[in-house]
């Protein structure tokens, strides 16, 4: 029922991690045509210069060609942030329509009049009739026309303000049946109304309003006789009867798009007495970097490339992986071709674009997350850069950042800010050699076949071990997956205990590399000192020192929280075995009345719970309902103690038992053997008193219902999930 547009970055994450409602999405659209296409990283597009705007909105159509198999009909402007110029290029790149807030209109005036020179000019006479306080008709398409050739053109929809605000920010939003009468009241005159809103009102802003639309779509506005109809299909039925000029503006900035540029007094969260000045500097500063990467871009990309900007334009081809490298490389390399310096150059414009991310402004402080990831975009920029030998103007940068403050005083200023909390996320073929060296003294296995962004090519190394110390060393081949720029490098690192790492690595000197490691092996298995092991490491493998503080963005806290789960296998042997030397005196105390004491019930309750964990874990590939006994008497156990059984990790492991028995109903609904499984593993949560999530596999039987699946086994399977068959 909806149109609909979804960013790139979102899409792609659900075809990766979550591909059932990617899927989904997609035939949506198919059955009724919805989606809408939106500009490639939510940039602000009237605050970007021409060349910029145009591959927002080519790698943006080219996104939506890729997901949805069809050339977008309408284009959704971030934040509706608007302005002739693009619009104007919205008409070159051959969209159709977008939809706008009713306050963006300036004026309108009949197509049929006779006097339309599409000048612009609030002329009376000229039929221009003024609507910039909001009057304009909301619903009925108007058409804009291009400047210099009216026989191009694109459609604009102006949504109902009132409607559309107490959908979004009502207190408490519009229940299904209130939504259908305000539309139905709205419409008594036939005219068609539209609504718009974000996506995150519903479920996120108001919880269950997602279910709210659903039920207003598929129930209430049949009921009332109004028919739901996509953009699309109105432009299609409605012909635009008016013209219409539009003003530089957004739907959330009443100053026009100041909301981006300046302290405005236009924001979303913050406490009270913040301002938003550090707006102005920020955008100033990534303007520096962001000129000195056209500039880089021009002047060595001709060699390169055969057409610099047609190449960055066609470089989403590559990035949505619809071309290999080695194709596009064929197509657009120059007549110096450097294939790592080119894609280091597409690669830094992708990372030049990303950094305009509408949200880095959006919000309340220059520390927020948003403001960092923007800022984060513009530190790989600056990493390619002098990766192509051409470094940015990163003090000058810098001290334009500096002129911008957080509201938040420990922050401090733009200059801090970088430092404290951009620095430490800027990821280099030397930093995933550490962490790759981390992960083999603190996991005690070999890396993965990419890290991060980077494939790992060649690696020989080895381990050593004596009581608590822990020693590796070695070679390894790098290659960064997008830019192809291959490195080489040694490390050496030791685990000192606890989480202490000391390492280094290098560029390989092949003479002294076998000596080294020789050595220091030799070190660490005699039983030497740590602080001769460490002088071996600093004086043969230094310049670049390490710890864990190296490891990859968020992979530090993995590397903690394994350590962390080592120590509770540790202490749960224990607690277990104490449980078990003591039972019999525990049992007595229990049945004398006496009540355990904390010191007494909290290892216990750890090693039964541990208990259970590793029973349902072990009983989980059986089918049978039999194969989770033990498991059961443990529980009855636990009540006849006294004792909470709380099992996250169980409900977890019955989570996922529960949802694969569903789904092979699903697969072969005649199967009794498997629907007795499923059946019995959801009697079994009952039993054991485990608080399941169901919601994937409710969704999974209404599903199937829908479309048909009437069979009886999954009408038992539906109602032991507690769905309402019968409706």
């Amino acid at each position: 029922h909806l149109s609909f547009n979804v960013g790139p970055t979102l899409m792609s994450w659900l075809e990766q991690h979550c591909a059932s409602v990617y899927d989904r999405i997609r035939e949506a659209d198919a059955e009724n045509g919805g989606a809408i296409a939106q500009a490639y990283n939510h940039a602000i597009l009237p605050l970007a210069n021409e060349r910029d705007v145009r591959t927002q909105i080519r790698w943006g159509l080219a996104d939506f060609r890729h997901r949805f198999g069809r050339a977008a009909r309408g284009f959704w402007l971030p934040e509706t942030a608007v302005n002739d110029e693009v619009l104007r290029i919205l008409v070159e790149e051959g969209v159709g329509f977008t939809i706008l807030a009713p306050g963006q209109a300036v004026a309108v005036r009949a197509l049929d009049d006779g006097n339309g020179t599409g000048t612009g000019e609030y002329d009376a006479d000229g039929g221009w009739i003024d609507v910039s306080d909001g009057t304009i008709a909301s619903g009925p398409p108007h058409r804009w026309f291009h400047p210099d050739d009216r026989d191009r053109y694109l459609d604009i929809v102006f949504y109902d303000g009132p409607i559309s605000h107490d959908l979004a920010f009502g207190l408490t939003g519009l229940s299904s049946q209130e939504l259908v009468r305000r539309v139905a009241d709205s419409a008594r005159d036939g005219t068609p109304v539209v609504v718009a809103t974000d996506g995150e009102t519903f479920g996120h802003h108001h919880k269950y309003a997602d279910r709210a639309l659903a039920y207003a779509f598929a129930y209430e506005a049949d009921a009332a006789g109004v028919r739901v109809l996509t953009t699309a299909q109105l432009v299609d039925e409605v012909a635009p009867t008016h013209e219409v000029l539009v003003r530089e503006s957004a739907w959330s900035c009443i100053h026009g798009v100041a909301r981006w540029r300046d302290d405005c007094g236009c924001s979303t969260g913050g406490e009270p007495g913040w301002n938003q000045a550090w707006r102005a500097p920020l955008r100033a500063a990534l303007e520096v970097l962001r000129e000195h990467a056209a500039d880089v871009f021009e002047r060595c990309g001709a060699a390169v490339l055969r057409d610099p900007w047609v190449a960055r334009d066609a470089y989403i081809d590559v990035i949505l992986q619809r071309r290999t490298i080695d194709e596009f490389l064929d197509e657009h390399r120059g007549a110096e071709p450097d294939d790592v310096v080119a894609l280091s150059l597409l690669e830094a414009q992708r990372h030049a674009q990303l950094m305009y991310t509408s949200c880095g402004w959006f919000f309340s402080d220059l520390a927020g997350i948003e403001t960092l990831q923007v800022l984060r975009y513009a530190a790989r920029l600056v990493d390619l850069l002098d990766e192509v030998e051409e470094p940015a103007p990163l003090d000058r940068f810098l001290d334009i950042l500096a002129a911008a403050a957080s509201n938040q005083r420990d922050e401090g200023d733009g200059r801090a800010i970088w430092y404290r909390h951009v620095e430490p996320t800027r990821v280099d073929a030397a930093r995933v050699v550490a962490h790759l060296a981390l992960v083999r003294v603190l996991e005690r296995h070999d890396p993965a076949a990419t890290i991060g962004p980077f494939a790992v090519l060649d690696h020989e190394g080895a381990t050593v071990e004596r009581g608590p110390l822990v020693g590796c060393g070695g070679r390894v081949a790098l290659e960064h997956r997008r830019t192809r720029r291959r490195t080489e490098h040694v490390y050496a690192a030791v685990h000192m205990g606890g989480l202490e790492v000391f390492g280094v690595t290098r560029a390989p000197e092949p003479e002294r590399d076998e000596q080294l490691f020789a050595e220091v092996a030799r070190a660490v298995q005699s039983g030497a000192s740590v602080s001769t092991v460490l002088r071996l490491l600093a004086e043969g493998v230094s310049p670049h020192e390490f710890g864990l503080e190296s490891a990859l963005p968020d992979a530090a806290d993995q590397l903690v929280a394994s350590a962390a789960t080592q120590l509770i296998d540790r202490f749960a042997t224990t607690y277990e075995q104490l449980y078990a030397d003591h039972r019999p005196r525990l049992n007595a105390l229990v049945t004398a009345g006496y009540p355990l004491p904390p010191e007494l019930r909290a290892p216990a309750e750890f090693a039964l719970a541990r208990r259970f964990e590793t029973e349902v874990a072990r009983a989980v590939g059986d089918e049978s309902a039999e194969s989770f006994t033990a498991a059961q008497e443990i529980v009855r156990e636990a009540r006849r103690m006294g004792l909470q059984l709380a099992s996250p990790r169980a409900a977890a492991i019955m989570t996922t038992s529960v949802l694969a028995a569903v789904e092979r109903v699903l697969d072969d609904p005649g199967d009794e053997a498997r629907i007795d499984a499923a059946l019995g593993l959801l009697r079994l949560t009952r039993d054991l008193d485990l608080d399941i999530d169901v919601d994937r596999a409710q969704e999974l039987v209404v599903d199937a219902l829908r479309r048909g699946g009437e069979h009886d086994g999954v009408r038992r399977v539906g109602d032991a999930l507690g769905i309402a068959i019968a409706r």
